[in-house]
C-alpha cells in the first residue's frame, strides 16, 4: 500500500508544485464561491428591507444559500478527482465516502420536507 503525500513519505506520481496549483486553484475557487453567495445573501436582503416580501428576495436568499452549500462540496468532489488522477487510493476512497455522507445528508433534507 502507498503511503499518501498527507504523511510525507510522497506519491512518487505526485509533484508538489503540481499540489501546490491544485490547492491554489481551490482556494480560488472556495473564495469565488463565498464571494457569489454573499453578493447573493446581501442583495436578497436589501431587496428584502427595501421593497418587502417578494419572490424575488426569497430566490436571490435561496441561491445565496445553495451556493454557500456546494461551494465545500465542490471542493470534496475536485479533491476525488484529484486523488484518483494520483492513483491514491486510500484518499480516493476516503473522499468518496464523505462526498456520499454528503449526498445522503442532501437526500434526507429534501424527504423530510
Amino acid at each position: 500500500m502507498k503511503d499518501s503525500n498527507l504523511f510525507n513519505a510522497g506519491n512518487p506520481g505526485a509533484s508538489g508544485d503540481a499540489d501546490r496549483r491544485f490547492e491554489a486553484a481551490l482556494g480560488r475557487l472556495l473564495g469565488i464561491g463565498v464571494l457569489i453567495s454573499s453578493s447573493c445573501l446581501a442583495a436578497g436582503l436589501v431587496w428584502a428591507l427595501a421593497r418587502g416580501d417578494s419572490g424575488s428576495a426569497h430566490a436571490l436568499l435561496s441561491t445565496g444559500l445553495v451556493l454557500l452549500m456546494a461551494t465545500p462540496a465542490t471542493r470534496v468532489v475536485l479533491s476525488a478527482i484529484s486523488y484518483l488522477r494520483r492513483r491514491d487510493w486510500l484518499f480516493a476512497s476516503l473522499t468518496i465516502i464523505v462526498l456520499l455522507q454528503l449526498l445522503a445528508s442532501v437526500i434526507v433534507a429534501l424527504r423530510a420536507n
